[in-house]
């Protein structure tokens, strides 16, 4: 719910407080301090306003800098139609800006929001804990985003999809799409764990996530188009509680695609290539000496755009979490050097490729899930991967090949655990 960064917390238009917690009292007591100069005609003026007031308090108190941004354009609460009205979170924002509650902080940068932070002074800090919950909703079952690989934090193209050509675009070409796979999938019984506990009250749906690379008002050019969680999160691998998951009652396994990227790029018509004849594509040749996981990344990122051909280590890899201490300790030389040898192609690749070939990785995934849904099998996926029940894992592996087939790609080397 809550999004935190070193420049502040996102503070969602979707929540509350409930009258029975322990800081209701307290919140309350400051909200009535705001006047309001309109006439409360309706009946939700007071509530939408104080709804709203939680949910920028909500990530204030949770921010280490007591900063925090929220949206500011209508054109936006039109797509994503939060639950917190655009007219309560502007008027509450105005109000706490003009009590000097809040004030502007930092520089704002293009496609970013405003943001505030909370003076030494300001009441706000008066509260130290407490905890909202969200009013109930969904993100838009298609959304065209400004972004690159990581989409879900990427701001919406709001401008681009309340445009009346574009809107009517969208709903005739991609919106069917995700409201048919969706359909499908509520004829099947899903249970998580999102916590190592059963909650088989879920019914998982998708939406899909696109990126425009062509100017306005011109033939849209979207790519990405992966399919995410709508209405759910799929529990933690780590902990073990994904694969806990049940399908119609049924212990699941997750069938993956190795190496989805290069083997897509592989049969692509001006870059393809012959994939070598190993086990794993991440070792292959001169990549045996290596560690698996950084060349995996640094294969990723040169799809992406990054040039093997630069001097030293992008900062993205170097602080990646999962393999920042080794890359402290490894040359980047010798990986792109090795990457190289072993995949040609990467050196020369066009603008934007990481992103096509994720659109058709969605579009072959979301194939074979209608596949499945349409033989009456119950299935998830997390991009490249098919969850299905055990006893149907064969058909899974069949419906991975038949989508391949279908965009004129070679089969997959698929792995499955579960």
């Amino acid at each position: 719910m809550l999004e935190h960064s070193i420049e502040g917390t996102f503070a969602a238009p979707r929540c509350y407080l409930p009258s029975d917690r322990p800081e209701y009292e307290q919140v309350r007591k400051l909200f009535d301090r705001i006047k309001w100069p309109q006439a409360k005609s309706r009946k939700d003026f007071l509530e939408n306003r104080f709804n709203a007031f939680c949910s920028i308090l909500g990530a204030l108190v949770s921010d280490k800098d007591w900063v925090v941004h929220t949206i500011q354009n209508k054109s936006h609460y039109d797509v994503s139609k939060w639950p917190v009205p655009y007219r309560a979170m502007k008027d509450v924002m105005k109000a706490l800006v003009d009590l000097g509650w809040l004030a502007e902080t930092g520089e704002r940068r293009r496609h970013r929001n405003y943001r505030y932070i909370a003076p030494m002074h300001s009441p706000l800090r008066s509260v130290t804990t407490i905890k909202v919950r969200e009013l109930p909703w969904e993100p838009p079952i298609v959304s065209i985003r400004r972004g690159g690989t990581d989409l879900e934090r990427a701001p919406l193209d709001v401008e681009w999809m309340v445009n009346p050509k574009q809107k009517a675009w969208i709903a005739k070409h991609l919106i069917p799409t995700m409201e048919e796979l969706n359909d499908s999938l509520r004829a099947h019984v899903f249970t998580l764990f999102p916590f190592g506990k059963p909650d088989d009250w879920v019914e998982p749906q998708y939406q899909r996530i696109y990126t425009n690379t062509s100017v306005f008002g011109e033939q849209p050019e979207l790519l990405h188009g992966r399919i995410y969680p709508r209405n759910f999160r799929f529990p933690s691998k780590k902990e073990g509680w994904r694969q806990m998951t049940l399908i119609d009652g049924e212990a699941t396994v997750e069938v993956d695609v190795h190496a989805s990227s290069l083997t897509i790029l592989s049969g692509d018509y001006n870059h393809g290539f012959d994939l070598p004849d190993c086990e794993d594509f991440y070792l292959y040749g001169p990549l045996g000496a290596l560690d698996r996981d950084v060349t995996k990344k640094v294969i990723q990122a040169a799809i992406n755009g990054v040039s093997l051909t630069r001097s030293g280590w992008p900062k993205s890899l170097a602080e990646d979490k999962d393999i920042g201490a080794t890359v402290a300790s490894s040359r980047w030389k010798d990986y792109s050097s090795a990457i190289l040898e072993a995949y040609p192609t990467l050196a020369d690749l066009p603008d934007h490729m990481g992103m096509r070939l994720m659109l058709t990785e969605s579009a072959i995934i979301i194939r074979a899930m209608n596949t499945l849904l349409e033989k009456g099998i119950g299935c998830l996926s997390i991009h490249d991967c098919l969850i299905v029940p055990q006893s149907r894992r064969d058909a899974a592996v069949e419906a991975f090949n038949e989508a391949y087939d279908w965009q004129g790609l070679g089969r997959p080397k698929l792995k499955w655990a579960g």
